[in-house]
């Protein structure tokens, strides 16, 4: 049963107002609390020179070795020597400690400038925390980017016995660029362990606590739950990267930092499992832990060494859920929490998938329900949703570009209402989308309505990835940059906000009419592909509105581009010999026009490999169009738009040493491909939706909320009729609307992007409103 607004596409666009019907008392579905939420993963410094309020680089010698100091530290000065000592620190859980021997007149320091710079600010106060031992003070100096001291203590000698000393620096001056100057005071040799320097200031005020400003983009978007800590984090390049939760517990500076997490970077572990718990709980947020189930991105744990990773599973609920009685609830209140966390949530593993990840799903959700049935779970769907174990909640992640949101805005139309809840984990323009434009937000805009739309199916969503340090931007785009004191939140960032804010308890019954656009054919360049397969091409023919761009006997070395993989030319044959993915060759010169009918033909043979080829009729910057034999393991073909698979394909499998006939015509919106002269699929095509609406009502507000989202760059006239009972004359709203899909906020301007509030007067069972061009649109409308 569809409970969902109807988007009735027409041939071309038109002028014809927009219509949006809604029943004002007639709800169809409700809408978890909880449903919009965070993803947060170690990457792009979110944490570590981030969130986290550490201002030190590498505070535990977490990396380096015998030839290089840890990230972030240098030595400075010719009146010693500095180096790394493996055979000396403070606790088992540091591999190394600094080793600064003064041996003469002169300077010699080792000095750390933080993430890009210890920014402080003039009058702030900075807890300094170090483990050192050795037979000279220490001076240590907060010395601005111009050399000017600017905050100081010292530090005594503490002989032969690591020590544990504390101090409290006030800064004289503000400067983003400073750094932290150990110098030895006297001749001799000091070991440093541990070196911290955090902020007193932190969010909440908590000791070991977050950056004021990021953790209140975070706090405003009032998430319900918070997926942590990963994300390729979790897994690791190998097992032994992979995140160990246990480690990441009890005093700062016992705990075993990742000296290389799957990011590239190493990190403390001062934001760590309890942080995260904790964070939940300030946030008013429920807790989805994730846990890595004996899979990492090269690495698979046998069987028979699961025991480990399940225990840990189970170790972790009990720490955050288990009286303070039980073993790992007493290690959480000894830690400072007492009452029990309440996690509510546990994904197995991330983005694993295939027959291992099945067995590994089974072993590990048998023996969390079989001792916390209250535990919900999370699975994953990569290369197929796991068949082993009932399933609860499942995670769907889509990186695209903006046409693939749009046209995915009522995916969750024909999603089984038996089958298990969806949990959209990931998801973003990460194509077409700049730094974070206005694109990007309002085709994710489109979509999360979709997902708003169908409530009963979609039960939590997240966007990821949530922040970035400018300073290592390993993903694009996110939603909140930042540098060492500024941040900003991206078009991306405000959409969240608005529908976080801005979610209805129930969805109204209620019907979208608009026209969609005209489609626009896509043209440009012809080409061949392969993934993880070889394979063999000939007697290629390309024809468009009748007039020949490319025959069987053009075929020749010149006439090939090859962009990746290993291809070669033979007696009229074109071949890849890669077992990589992604392996591509256009033909040089062949170009079909945004016309109305293009034919190609060509016969194709599969050498080896694991899937089929894949046949590009349409290639430019942005956008492409294509047919996949034997994709997805070689188990369906179907037409591709822009990367993302467009209408329903057929099963389909390519058999290796067969030489098959394809044939692909093109005429309008219609697309035809045959297989050795039998037609295999016919696609009819409309434009992409351009607008999209949903309804919902707050009761205990008693208003109807509407978001609407126009991503046509021209205004829109749109009709809401109201039934079923009456509406107050009043409204409030917010809109969000730029004049250019590539405009994106930064840190020099901020706010350029960002919903500002309106209001209205003389609403009634009708209302007739212009939505500005580019814009995403809340209504608050009060029910009579």
């Amino acid at each position: 049963m569809n409970l969902l607004p109807l988007l009735l596409g027409l041939t071309a666009q038109s002028n014809e107002p927009i219509q949006v019907t809604i029943d004002t008392r007639q709800t169809t579905v409700a809408v978890n609390p909880a449903m919009y939420g965070i993803f947060f993963e170690e990457i792009n410094q979110a944490g570590e020179g981030g969130l986290y309020g550490e201002l030190l680089r590498t505070r535990g010698m977490e990396d380096g070795d015998a030839t290089k100091l840890p990230t972030g530290w240098q030595a400075v000065g010719e009146a010693g020597r500095i180096s790394l000592d493996a055979t000396s620190v403070p606790n088992e859980g540091r591999p190394h400690s600094l080793r600064i021997e003064r041996v003469g007149a002169g300077q010699i320091a080792a000095v750390n400038e933080g993430f890009w710079g210890v920014p402080l600010k003039n009058g702030a106060r900075y807890r300094l925390t170090m483990w050192v031992r050795g037979d000279a003070e220490i001076d240590a100096t907060l010395e601005g980017a111009g050399g000017q001291r600017l905050g100081n203590a010292v530090i005594p000698k503490s002989g032969n016995e690591w020590r544990r000393i504390e101090r409290t620096i006030t800064a004289s001056g503000d400067d983003n660029k400073a750094k932290l100057v150990l110098t030895p005071k006297q001749l001799g040799t000091v070991w440093v362990g541990y070196a911290s320097l955090m902020p007193l200031d932190t969010w909440r005020g908590r000791s070991n606590g977050f950056r004021k400003d990021l953790a209140e983009h975070v706090s405003a978007l009032k998430p319900g739950f918070v997926r942590f800590p990963g994300g390729c984090f979790i897994e690791g390049q190998v097992l032994g990267q992979a995140f160990d939760w246990k480690k990441s517990i009890g005093p700062v500076e016992a705990r075993r930092p990742m000296p290389r997490s799957f990011w590239g970077y190493p990190t403390s572990n001062g934001l760590g499992y309890h942080e995260y718990l904790q964070w939940c709980e300030d946030l008013g947020s429920r807790a989805l832990f994730v846990a890595n189930c004996g899979m990492s991105h090269s690495e698979i744990a046998p069987t028979d060494k699961m025991d480990r990773y399940v225990q840990d599973a189970l170790d972790a609920i009990e720490y955050a859920n288990g009286p303070a009685t039980s073993k790992w609830g007493a290690l959480r209140a000894k830690n400072g929490h007492a009452k029990p966390f309440n996690l509510r949530y546990i994904q197995i593993g991330n983005e694993n998938g295939g027959p291992n990840y099945d067995v590994r799903y089974a072993m590990m959700a048998k023996a969390i329900k079989a001792r916390y049935p209250e535990i919900q779970l999370v699975a994953n769907v990569w290369d197929g949703v796991p068949q082993s174990y009932p399933l609860e909640i499942i995670d769907e992640h889509y990186y695209s570009n903006p046409a693939f949101f749009w046209r995915n805005a009522n995916r969750y139309d024909a999603y089984d209402r038996k089958g298990p809840q969806i949990y959209v984990g990931e998801y973003a323009v990460t194509r077409g989308s700049g730094q974070g434009n206005l694109d990007a937000a309002l085709s994710e805009a489109a979509f999360m309505a979709g997902m708003e739309r169908n409530a009963d199916v979609v039960r939590m969503a997240s966007y990821a990835p949530l922040f970035v340090n400018v300073n290592n931007r390993q993903w694009n785009p996110n939603a909140v940059v930042f540098d060492n004191t500024r941040s900003y939140g991206t078009p991306s960032y405000w959409v969240q906000w608005i529908y976080s804010n801005h979610r209805p308890d129930r969805i109204l019954k209620h019907e979208v009419r608009a026209p969609l656009p005209q489609l626009e054919p896509v043209a440009g360049r012809v080409g061949l592909q392969t993934w993880r397969t070889q394979a063999e091409f000939r007697d290629i023919e390309v024809e468009a509105d009748g007039r020949k761009l490319f025959s069987a006997d053009q075929v020749s070395g010149d006439r090939l581009e090859i962009l990746r993989g290993e291809w070669t030319t033979a007696n009229g044959a074109i071949r890849q010999s890669s077992d990589e993915e992604n392996r591509q060759a256009l033909l040089r010169g062949v170009e079909i026009p945004r016309s109305q009918r293009a034919t190609l033909r060509l016969k194709a043979r599969k050498i080896s490999g694991a899937e089929g080829f894949i046949i590009m009729m349409g290639l430019e910057p942005g956008r492409e169009f294509q047919w996949n034999l034997g994709g997805w393991n070689n188990t369906v073909h179907a037409f591709q738009r822009d990367g993302e698979r467009v209408g329903r394909g057929v099963p389909g499998q390519i058999e290796t040493g067969r030489w098959y006939d394809i044939r692909i015509e093109r005429e309008g919106n219609v697309s035809r491909a045959y297989l050795d002269g039998k037609l295999v699929e016919e696609l009819r095509e409309a434009g992409t939706p351009n607008f999209t609406a949903v309804a919902g009502v707050d009761e205990k507000a008693n208003e109807i909320v509407i978001k609407a989202v126009n991503g046509a760059g021209t205004a829109r006239t749109v009709q809401f009729d109201f039934t079923g009972g009456r509406v107050g004359s009043t409204a409030r709203g917010l809109v969000m609307t730029g004049n250019r899909l590539d405009a994106e906020n930064s840190l020099s301007n901020p706010d350029r992007i960002r919903p500002r509030p309106f209001s209205l007067n003389g609403v009634s069972g009708r209302l007739s409103q212009t939505l500005p061009p580019y814009s995403v649109t809340v209504l608050r409308i009060p029910r009579r």
